[in-house]
């Protein structure tokens, strides 16, 4: 049971929201709002009120972030300077400063998955109004009622993605999210250090219980830090995050490094965009391997060599492969596409009890996509229809560990496609993004952070208010890529070369340069 002081910091939380609204940037502080939330807030505390969602560390945060959004003015409309002074998009020229109108296009498929989430509940609702009767275990029907709740519950899981997808859709907010990610990383990393060697007790320190089971914390004769989040490999998905977020700045860095004999001037037209040296992102991927998440270390080992080997616009294969896989993985899963026997056995090489653990997993995403067959159009909905039981004891005889197959048996392939879809969906439109976008270094590492976490969907539960922000932020750009930004190209040292030659030579030698 959570201590006063856990309820306290809990309830306390909007007034550091305040604290930082004030004080930053309103993406700046929209950021830290709800990341910090997330690692520092206690779990398993909140109050549960009728009907309403539960008051807990994922939606106060949100929640309070949201009312001051109100309550902050709108910033005045950008101004970029336009060497030119020409006419751009709309925008209507003053002595050589353009004004910029917004263009703004909302995604057609981005909107229907979100208004999907919210009526399905209606036909989950409809579609099972039978009860659910094992041994001396009953499950009444789903009502109405039931279906009002399910809508607010999928608010409060979005209300993160759609404040991103308003207010961080800009390249200095992706900019802000990376250092965001890499500043709060690196206080976590000492918090984990501590925990290693003393064994998960920060929470219990601090507010007086463990947030899981400690015994699944102990891994090859040491601990998993688990710090405040709920598991350790919560923890050890975070830190991927991290890893992905610094060794992308870093990219930036070498990207921004001004060409020889030219100290002093940015490689880009953005001077702000600074980078990070390569042993940052090392020391978060010891970080990463000291923590014990297994799975979080493989997903990283593929990631950031793809990273470092290839170019910013190629990131976006691997982030849409990646997509595409956990999108059409219950398909795949179902018709035995996947080949689970080859990772077993590849397991089973690195640890017999990590092979041990999968062949469990596997065992039971089976008996619970044998029920969740049963009605997969719309699923069984909640309050626990969609597992397994034993017919006898009414015992519950399934684990479910993968997010994705507690969305399958609840809401089906409806719920499924609408909830997976608009994750997955920033990662396919950057994929067939043109210009500018293709070439953005900083947003092209959030496809590849999403990536990775929605990899480790499939194994694991981790989807989190972090994850929807940073899908909500990148469609957010995706959107609005109609808007005037400082172009970047992979090649900024050539694009220098050219803007230096252009400011060297005379009018008439500009006047015939044909423009881009």
């Amino acid at each position: 049971m959570p201590n006063l002081f856990a309820t306290f910091v809990l309830f306390s939380y909007p007034l550091v929201v305040i604290v930082l609204f004030r004080r930053m940037p309103v993406p700046n502080a929209l950021i830290w709002s709800i990341m910090g939330g997330y690692l520092f807030l206690p779990e398993r505390t909140g109050i549960d009120l009728p009907l309403l969602p539960e008051l807990n560390k994922h939606l106060i945060p949100s929640l309070s972030a949201a009312i001051m959004l109100l309550l902050t003015p709108k910033p005045p409309m950008r101004r970029i300077v336009d060497p030119r002074g020409a006419n751009q998009r709309g925008g209507r020229a003053e002595g050589g400063t353009t004004t910029i109108a917004t263009r703004h296009q909302p995604s057609v498929i981005a909107n229907l998955c979100i208004a999907t989430m919210f009526i399905a509940p209606i036909g989950v609702a409809l579609t099972n109004t039978d009860w659910v009767v094992f041994g001396p275990r009953v499950i009444p029907g789903i009502r109405l009622y039931d279906a009002l709740s399910m809508m607010l519950n999928a608010g409060v899981m979005l209300l993160p993605f759609l404040l991103a997808r308003r207010h961080l859709g800009t390249h200095e907010a992706h900019m802000a999210m990376l250092w965001t990610f890499v500043k709060l990383g690196f206080v976590y990393t000492l918090l984990i250090l501590i925990e290693i060697r003393l064994s998960p007790q920060l929470h219990r320190w601090l507010y007086g219980f463990h947030a899981h089971d400690f015994v699944q914390q102990i891994r090859f004769g040491g601990f998993r830090p688990m710090v405040f989040i709920q598991h350790g490999l919560r923890v050890g998905v975070f830190m991927l995050m991290v890893v992905i977020a610094a060794f992308t700045l870093y990219k930036i860095r070498v990207a921004n490094r001004p060409p020889p004999g030219r100290a002093g001037q940015s490689a880009t037209e953005t001077p702000k965009d600074k980078g990070l040296p390569l042993y940052v992102g090392i020391y978060f991927l010891a970080i990463l391997l000291i923590s014990k998440v297994v799975g979080a270390f493989m997903i990283a080992m593929i990631f950031v060599p793809f990273l470092m080997m290839t170019k910013p616009s190629q990131w976006r294969i691997l982030a849409a492969f990646a997509a595409l896989l956990v999108l059409l993985y219950p398909m795949a899963r179902s018709t035995g596409v996947v080949p689970v026997e080859r990772v077993y056995n590849l397991a089973s090489i690195i640890s017999e009890d990590r092979a041990g653990s999968f062949r469990f997993r596997l065992n039971h995403e089976e008996a619970l996509l044998e029920r969740a067959a049963q009605k997969p159009l719309l699923g069984w909905g909640g309050w626990g229809r969609s597992r397994v039981y034993d017919p006898f004891t009414g015992a519950d005889i399934t684990v479910a560990d993968g997010i994705w197959v507690i969305v399958f048996g609840v809401s089906g392939w409806v719920g499924y496609i609408a909830q997976f879809g608009l994750l997955t969906l920033p990662a396919f439109a950057y994929f067939f993004a043109k210009g500018q976008l293709r070439y953005a270094i900083a947003s092209q590492g959030l496809c590849l952070i999403l990536a990775t976490n929605l990899v480790d969907l499939m194994p694991n539960s981790g989807l989190t208010p972090v994850t929807w922000m940073v899908a909500g932020a990148l469609l957010g750009r995706f959107e609005r890529r109609g808007q005037s930004e400082p172009q970047r190209t992979e090649n900024p040292r050539r694009d220098l070369r050219r803007r230096t030659d252009l400011a060297v030579a005379s009018p008439r030698q500009v006047r015939r340069r044909p423009t881009a």
